[in-house]
């Protein structure tokens, strides 16, 4: 049982006791719809006709596509082996904060260490370069079976840098999760550990002050605590943690101290690692409330981040039978619960629901400073007077200097490239940012997209978003002077290129069309940018005139499923489309009829580009035991040379073009989750990438 069920003089003084404060921070979020965002009203696994290995299925012709695949009249030599051109991670855009706390620090060298997706990022904010724990070229193997030896392979949820900040640890989920301790400097490996299978992830992990022990909490329904020793790698003792959420664990500051605090919904409790015990913190007639975040100073004091809004001190010398608190302070408005917590250069730092940053002495426990956040702060760290600070929407600030931009809520599934500006991506989160390569920076950063509110009609892709269908910008084509955005709920928004954050109708409304019935994954203008073609999943292509007012000249009618990917012929004249039940189809763009023949009709045809996940020079890009839902998104090198893949493993993969069947791949790891999107800028020099749930945007540099 936890600390509210003792005999505490909380529970001995009623009139003292306020009720436990549940927080949504301690709420699952919820997927508004099932599944992975692939089928209208249903899940990933919803959108497949039937289950079936597309390596060898491909060619049957009970799948629609089977007829409509056919040699072009044009095409490079096959060449099945590896791409002798290949990439290299130089630069990740993302910060993971919606569920996780107290992971952005400050190194021994004064650079930034925090992770995103399934990498640990050491950011230079002199020289804005990054180095990296993990990443890298790989195997082609799903991540659950995916070597694990030297990097995680999965979502990092937790971090924590030793106290002379020169080593880092860092846990992923999994069935059973690895554990990595590497150099917060360089970003070396130094030590591994394996939690047994069933702990399904760790959330929270901490040094002692030594450096020399490691523990972490695991995601069973036990929330079990681990402690290893990093010296030889031995696991000292796994214990029941408690069967409420445990959210954070901390160590004491104190030289030679073993003692390490967990907290979480409706308790707190003290360990002592070397005798192997657990004792129960006692509210001690101050408020109950479930914690958040926790730290201690060097005299064996620790401090709880309270979901009342206050900071509790509790007074860990007196190792007895349980561990009193002995004071508290209302840093924040009661409600408002502190999600930050951190024990730094003599003072207690705590940031809150309020968007406030307190500074308050340990000593007399009174708030000294107040500064104003732009969001909930989740991390926060100060090191010789710099002040680094990690917030819910997805940012970074170091001082008052933005040193990350991030996509924050639900899936990320929009991504172009807009020459002269840089890669755009787009989200659940009703953002539009706008990427600067060169600088390595967000160069446009919109956060409030549009104010509409309205849902799908039937239903919309699923989402772990909050945000109204309306702003959750599935879809992006740029062209010229137009960008367009399809969302959610069908709805086609057009903007001027100079400008996406701001509307562009002469009476300061947004260009907006509501023509598809459901949400719109596919949408790229005419090689002259005279035309802008949208697919939809209603299973339709319509066609708009973008010379003027975008009025609507067509509709393609004819599959049977979602539209999942299009192409334009380089002349105009054609469109090639596949959809959720593996067609490929090709259309007149002067009529928008389809073409029975397409198949011969444009086999002299030169594609504008390659998006097709299902076509000739596609046709290798499965690896063997997947089926067709498994590619997410697809491109082609501007030299031709080259088609890259976002898959289901999460990996980003590199083909030599055409892609038969038997080419090897490179295949690069980063991402934590499947990867939707991919984009050469136009050069080809650099190849981008974006994850659905881990909402990075991952930048590669050719080598």
């Amino acid at each position: 049982m936890g600390c509210g069920a003792s005999s505490d003089a909380a529970v001995q003084n009623p009139e003292q006791m306020e009720m436990w404060e549940d927080d949504e921070e301690f709420e699952e979020k919820k997927s508004r719809r099932r599944g992975r965002g692939r089928h209208s009203g249903g899940g990933k696994d919803d959108a497949r006709k039937e289950d079936f290995h597309f390596d060898a299925c491909a060619d049957d012709p009970r799948h629609g596509f089977s007829g409509q695949i056919t040699e072009p009249d044009n095409h490079n030599d096959v060449n099945t082996a590896q791409p002798e051109t290949t990439y290299s991670l130089e630069y990740v855009y993302g910060y993971r904060a919606q569920d996780t706390r107290q992971n952005c620090f400050f190194n021994a060298d004064g650079q930034v260490v925090y992770f995103t997706a399934a990498l640990g990022v050491i950011l230079d904010t002199e020289s804005n370069t990054q180095k990296f724990f993990g990443g890298g070229e790989v195997d082609c193997t799903a991540k659950n079976v995916a070597n694990d030896m030297d990097a995680h392979t999965d979502d990092v949820m937790a971090l924590a840098l030793t106290l002379d900040r020169k080593t880092a640890v860092s846990g992923q989920v999994g069935p059973s999760p690895a554990i990595f301790t590497w150099d917060a400097c360089t970003g070396e490996k130094k030590g591994r550990f394996k939690v047994a299978r069933g702990a399904r992830g760790i959330t929270a992990v901490g040094f002692c002050s030594g450096g020399r022990f490691i523990a972490c909490v695991d995601l069973s329904n036990d929330h079990c605590i681990h402690c290893y020793d990093t010296e030889n790698g031995s696991l000292v003792f796994k214990e029941k943690g408690d069967t409420n959420k445990i959210k954070d664990l901390s160590w004491s500051q104190k030289p030679h101290s073993l003692k390490f605090a967990t907290g979480g919904k409706r308790h707190i409790y003290f360990w002592d690692a070397m005798q192997k015990t657990k004792k129960k913190g006692l509210f001690n007639g101050n408020p109950m409330t479930s914690f958040s975040a926790l730290t201690w100073d060097a005299e064996d004091n620790c401090y709880g981040g309270g979901a009342n809004g206050r900071v509790y001190k509790f007074d860990a010398n007196e190792w007895g039978s349980s561990i009193k608190c002995v004071g508290s302070v209302q840093c924040h408005p009661k409600g408002y619960y502190v999600s930050a917590l951190n024990f730094c250069e003599g003072k207690i730092w705590s940031g809150a629901r309020d968007k406030k940053l307190i500074c308050t002495d340990p000593t007399s426990m009174e708030v000294e400073q107040t500064i104003d956040t732009e969001s909930l702060a989740r991390s926060v760290d100060v090191y010789n007077g710099k002040r680094l600070v990690g917030m819910l929407c997805g940012t970074i600030k170091c001082d008052d200097n933005v040193i990350m931009r991030s996509h924050s809520e639900g899936e990320v599934w929009g991504l172009t490239y807009k020459e002269g500006c840089g890669p755009i991506t787009t989200g659940d989160d009703n953002k539009v940012i706008c990427w600067d390569e060169s600088k390595r920076c967000a160069s446009m950063y919109c956060d409030s997209f549009t104010d509409r509110t309205t849902e799908a009609r039937r239903g919309g892709a699923s989402t772990l978003a909050n945000t109204p269908d309306a702003q959750q910008i599935r879809a992006v084509a740029v062209c010229g002077d137009w960008i367009a955005f399809g969302t959610n709920e069908g709805g086609l928004t057009i903007r001027k290129a100079e400008d996406p954050s701001a509307p562009c109708g002469s009476d300061g409304s947004d260009m907006y069309m509501k023509d598809s019935s459901e949400w719109i994954e596919a949408m790229a203008f005419s090689p002259d940018g005279s035309k802008l073609a949208v697919g939809s999943h209603d299973d339709k292509i319509r066609i708009y005139d973008a010379t003027a007012d975008f009025a609507l000249l067509g509709t393609c009618s004819g599959h049977s499923s979602f539209i999942t990917a299009l192409d334009w012929s380089q002349d105009g004249s054609y469109i090639r489309t596949n959809s959720g039940d593996y067609e490929l189809l090709f259309w007149k763009t002067d009529s928008c009829e389809q073409d029975p023949d397409g198949m011969s009709n444009t086999k002299g045809l030169e594609w504008a580009t390659t998006s097709m996940k299902i076509s000739w020079e596609t046709r290798g890009i499965y690896p063997r035991e997947v089926d067709g839902t498994h590619i997410n998104g697809v491109a082609r090198s501007p030299d031709g040379s080259l088609i890259c893949t976002g898959d289901d493993y999460g990996l980003v993969n590199i083909f030599n073009n055409p892609c038969r069947p038997g080419c090897m791949p490179r295949c690069f790891r980063g991402h934590s989750e499947h990867v939707v999107r991919v984009a050469f800028s136009p050069d080809g020099s650099k190849l981008f990438s974006i994850g659905g749930y881990d909402q990075t945007l991952m930048q590669f540099q050719k080598c």
